[in-house]
């Protein structure tokens, strides 16, 4: 559902192929698949909410099958606080009803693999985040489902859990003194900036549609600069309807001009691909040779790049603009 209409899914197997098929053609580029890691469910509940998580690993078998030839369970009553007796806590009901209680909009279903993809594509960042420990200046982690709108206890955007913020907690884990994260995916990032909103140690900005006109609408205000500890690590820069590259480019380097005062080990970059100008889900007007410069300005920076891929649905140019991304990332020539 789009603004209350129903649509077809953006987020298809499609899009991994292109992103693939574009990357294997790349002399720079080599695939290593993610690694098990025992410690993976500890890392997950270090950044979300264990009711959350178990409410993922079990939503299939517990809620009811759908009757038809989709293989995906919605939510349709959301958890709001005028919906229970005020001054009482909620009590989490039975599935279904629960759904609405973890799920934050109409738009991201359960299937019969969802929590195991979600799982993959967490265990491909952990596992892309040991190759930038070990010294590499560029990784990228080809992860589906994204996960940046996901929070501590919620989910929705087409996320489940948030792959860039369980990767930065396990490089905090691992001895990182300070992680950076810019999120470039159209949509504000709103599950991360609400996980670190009032901690130092993770600094996030992004870079997004105005949250007056573009999803998640609640969040993604220029005022929004973290609480407590947090204060000033987060920065929000909205980007007005059709932004195209020149302008574009102006909000990153003062992103990135924030990053570097920052002085983080490692960058991460919530690397989305609907900034493209036929992108069915934003309204910018990016280039595929805005990406190259995209990433030559993240290069720039000097510090070592961890990107996580969010979203892009333009598939028949998504494989082209990632390319050029890389290639603008390692230090490669311009597409044009």
């Amino acid at each position: 559902m789009q603004c209350g209409r129903p649509i077809p899914a953006f987020d298809t197997v499609a899009r991994m192929k292109a992103v693939e098929d574009a990357l294997a053609s790349h002399p720079g580029v080599e695939f290593l698949p993610p690694q098990e890691d025992p410690a993976l469910g500890s890392v997950i509940r270090r950044v979300h909410d264990a009711d959350l998580v178990d409410f993922l690993a079990r939503a299939w078998e517990d809620l009811p099958a759908p009757d038809d030839d989709f293989e995906l369970v919605f939510a349709d009553t959301f958890l709001h606080p005028g919906l229970h007796a005020p001054g009482t806590t909620p009590i989490t009901p039975e599935h279904p009803g629960a759904f609405g209680k973890y799920c934050f909009d109409t738009i991201t279903g359960i299937g019969p693999d969802t929590y195991d993809s979600a799982i993959g594509s967490v265990a491909a960042v952990i596992t892309a985040a040991g190759h930038t420990l070990a010294g590499s200046p560029l990784t990228l982690a080809l992860s589906r489902p994204p996960g940046h709108h996901s929070s501590a206890d919620a989910f929705g955007g087409g996320t489940y859990l948030n792959n860039v913020a369980i990767g930065a907690q396990w490089l905090r884990d691992q001895g990182a003194a300070k992680v950076a994260i810019v999120d470039v995916d159209f949509h504000h990032g709103n599950g991360t900036q609400a996980i670190f909103y009032d901690r130092a140690d993770v600094f996030f900005t992004s870079l997004h549609g105005h949250p007056q006109r573009c999803f998640p609408f609640y969040t993604g205000y220029a005022n929004e600069t973290g609480t407590g500890a947090g204060l000033g690590a987060t920065m929000n820069i909205p980007l007005p309807e059709g932004v195209q590259g020149p302008d574009y480019l102006i909000g990153l380097d003062q992103a990135l001009t924030a990053v570097a005062a920052q002085t983080p080990d490692i960058i991460m970059v919530s690397l989305g691909f609907d900034t493209y100008r036929t992108d069915p889900a934003g309204d910018a007007q990016l280039t595929t040779e805005d990406y190259f410069a995209v990433g030559q300005a993240m290069r720039e920076v000097g510090i070592p790049l961890l990107a996580i891929l969010e979203g892009g649905y333009s598939v028949d140019d998504l494989g082209a603009n990632i390319y050029a991304w890389v290639n603008g990332a390692a230090g490669g020539t311009s597409p044009s």
